[in-house]
């Protein structure tokens, strides 16, 4: 059964300003601080579709791949490969959305298959707290004014 994990987030300053830290598919160590290290893989130097990132995690490593990079929406998407996350055909959306009074919608969200065995709504609240919400309340916490 297919799961959708989702968390937003207002934040007080613009796309412009946040964008940064969510481009750089390297950068998630600056966000996350369950997250020890990052590196891109086979010599990659910079985010570009395709690149693949190795995460350091406290009880092993995530593999991911960046699917689709659009400046121009401010949307990053990207793909689990492989590691310690009990999840298969793991696909994220990492979306902001600029509103009238200067602030960000950050939205975070995605579509998985939980790995039998494992608990479906434990893994899915997991994702969007321990991953999505964790990192968007730090980038809010960076950017605060």
């Amino acid at each position: 059964m297919s799961h959708t994990s989702y968390a937003s987030r207002i934040i007080t300053a613009t796309p412009e300003e946040i964008w940064p830290l969510i481009a750089d598919f390297n950068g998630l160590p600056k966000i996350h601080p369950a997250i020890s290290a990052s590196e891109l893989e086979e010599g990659a130097t910079e985010s570009k579709v395709g690149v693949v990132r190795k995460l350091t995690l406290p009880d092993g490593a995530v593999r991911e791949r960046l699917v689709k990079l659009d400046k121009a929406s401010r949307e990053l998407h990207y793909a689990i490969l492989d590691g310690i996350m009990p999840v298969t055909d793991y696909v994220a959306v990492v979306k902001l959305s600029p509103k009238a009074d200067g602030t960000t919608l950050a939205e975070w969200w995605a579509d998985f298959k939980v790995a039998a065995g494992h608990d479906e709504q434990e893994v899915a609240q997991n994702v969007s707290e321990g991953v999505f919400a964790t990192c968007l309340q730090n980038i809010a916490q960076k950017l605060a004014k």
